[in-house]
């Protein structure tokens, strides 16, 4: 039986898997943006509007990698004169529970005989060098694996946004949440089983790429280069049928759908003033982004940095 310990901690490194994966970036290639022009490039936008005090929209990316997770000046000044800082949504002792009980079957399945013997074994071999030895990988089911695969290994407190929250915390700011964890966990436990099984085997067979696609990305990131992070994440995904089909899934699971109400959102926080709005680097971009999106509702958008 899998000690709740260590369940906490396959737990813990989801959660930092499902924030990168729910970025966009490494889900398998995301559908076409329509034209992005004036979000193709930036990190900090100023939002005005609706006769509030400004507040600043910032992209993230969910890496704990210290290139990124050191603030340029603009990004530190703003978000220390912030009034309030909001994230996508934490990893609490409480969120990492429901994450941990949703991630594992309770109706008496397992993931061999839903993945079949040849898939489950491929993932098995890459899945024992990552603390989730079978038969403790039975017990997972295929979305939970793939995000476990699809992101690189890393201390999930130190991730950027989480850092941007403990900094709030430490300067006594309230630290707001865009999303609950169930609502991201949704966009797995939404798809089909077929759609769970095609994501685990593009994360088996895309596993080995994963170091030098997150390299690319943390390198058009520090660019603040949305349009090259959107292109990166498009050559992800490959050209076959099954591809085409995760794309268009996700396209809209992770980012059409959630884009909408990350904008819905955010206006409590804009509405205040003086907000400091992390979301990854990707909801950022193109004409369906959240930047387009506030701009739509009737707030002027400048880019900063």
């Amino acid at each position: 039986m899998l000690g709740s310990g260590k369940l906490r901690d396959i737990a813990l490194r989801a959660g930092a898997a499902l924030a990168l994966v729910l970025l966009g970036a490494l889900s398998g290639g995301i559908a076409p943006a329509p034209a992005a022009e004036r979000y193709e490039h930036g990190l900090l936008w100023r939002i005005e509007g609706k006769d509030a005090p400004a507040s600043h929209v910032f992209g993230t990316i969910h890496l704990a990698d210290r290139r990124v997770t050191a603030l340029p000046p603009a990004v530190a000044r703003e978000l220390n004169s912030a009034r309030s800082v909001t994230i996508e949504v934490g990893l609490d002792p409480g969120a990492i529970a429901v994450l941990a009980g949703r991630m594992i079957y309770g109706d008496g399945r397992d993931l061999q005989r839903v993945a079949g013997p040849e898939l489950y074994a491929k993932a098995a071999a890459i899945t024992a060098g990552l603390g989730l030895p079978d038969p403790l990988l039975r017990m997972f089911k295929p979305w939970a694996v793939a995000l476990l695969l699809s992101a690189p290994q890393q201390d999930p407190s130190g991730v950027l946004d989480l850092v941007l929250a403990r900094i709030a915390g430490e300067q006594g700011k309230p630290v707001h949440e865009l999303e609950t964890l169930d609502e991201q966990i949704a966009v797995f436990e939404g798809m089909s089983e077929d759609n769970q099984l095609a994501l685990l085997r593009q994360a088996v067979s895309s596993h080995e790429r994963m170091p030098q696609l997150v390299g690319r990305l943390v390198e058009a990131y520090l660019a603040r280069d949305l349009a090259g992070m959107w292109r990166i994440s498009e050559e992800s995904g490959g050209d076959g049928a099954e591809a085409r089909r995760l794309r268009a899934e996700f396209g809209r699971r992770l980012l059409e759908d959630r884009n909408t109400r990350m904008a819905e959102r955010s206006e409590t926080r804009l509405r205040e003033g003086g907000a400091f709005i992390a979301v990854g680097a990707l909801h950022l971009y193109g004409a369906a982004g959240v930047l387009a999106l506030l701009e739509q509702r009737g707030y002027r958008v400048t880019r900063v940095y």
